[in-house]
């Protein structure tokens, strides 16, 4: 049967949504909401654990996300990473710190895996340029960017029906993420950051880049005093709301303190620290 062949921008941009949309991770999923009966029937101990949170939520698995993207692009690429690498591939090599070992640019729309020739290839993601692989990262995270420079990506391909020679990949812009309990990461401590800065404290773990417990509450206070719905997840209204939001900014610079007290200040109100002397 034959396939259309995908412009790779278009590729690119199509995956970005599931990012940008917040969609969460299942094992096995291609882009189904995941509901309250399929969480309850759920086996596999990632899930249990971590898939209450999707409930509600488009759900995808790491080779569902170019599965997906293809299909409704109007192409097919198989969904299952070992055999995305083994029989849809039209040129491959290995990586070593986020560049090619054959000395060659490592194209946006690149397929980028984990694994190896004796386990094979069993996580892949998809190289979104500046650095950055989109994944569908397991059910905790769902799906989020990542570096190219992380040990666990060690091989890249070009795929099947992907036109990689159409000129020049425009890298997108992200937008900012939907963000809830369990989501870890920049814009997590963006985040956080924001909600200090605005008077809604995180005494025990400030802006450490995790949205545990803490960071829920103080979002579900600022959703209750800016009229959202107190739900604890930051949409793109939460996040407007928190652009919106009115503060004088100062810096300060507390001088002679230790390296300890430095990074407990920094991590409850982030910032950067420089030794003296240097």
């Amino acid at each position: 049967m034959a396939y259309a062949t995908v412009k790779v921008a278009d590729l690119v941009a199509h995956c970005m949504r599931f990012y940008t949309e917040g969609w969460g991770y299942i094992y096995g999923a291609y882009g189904q909401i995941w509901t309250q009966a399929a969480q309850d029937r759920a086996t596999d101990e990632q899930t249990k654990k971590w898939g209450q949170q999707w409930v509600g939520k488009h759900v995808i698995d790491c080779s569902g996300v170019w599965y997906l993207a293809m299909k409704e692009l109007g192409s097919y690429m198989y969904h299952g990473s070992n055999t995305m690498w083994n029989k849809y591939t039209v040129n491959r090599g290995s990586l070593k710190s986020g560049k090619r070992t054959d000395g060659q640019e490592l194209k946006v729309g690149s397929a980028i895996f984990t694994g190896n020739d004796g386990e094979g290839r069993n996580h892949v993601g998809i190289y979104i340029g500046d650095g950055k692989v989109l994944e569908a990262g397991g059910c905790q995270h769902g799906v989020i960017l990542t570096a190219v420079t992380l040990r666990k990506w060690t091989w890249w391909a070009e795929m099947r029906y992907v036109d990689y020679d159409g000129g020049d990949v425009p890298v997108p812009t992200p937008t900012k993420p939907t963000l809830r309990r369990g989501s870890k990461g920049e814009y997590v401590t963006l985040l956080q950051t924001k909600l200090i800065q605005l008077g809604y404290s995180l005494p025990k773990y400030g802006a450490d880049g995790s949205f545990g417990a803490e960071t829920e509450v103080a979002v579900k206070a600022f959703q209750r005093d800016h009229s959202l719905t107190a739900d604890g997840v930051v949409g793109k209204a939460t996040w407007e709301a928190l652009e919106a939001g009115k503060i004088e900014l100062y810096t300060v610079t507390i001088q002679h303190v230790g390296k300890t007290v430095a990074e407990g200040i920094i991590k409850q109100y982030g910032g950067t620290m420089t030794k003296e002397g240097d």
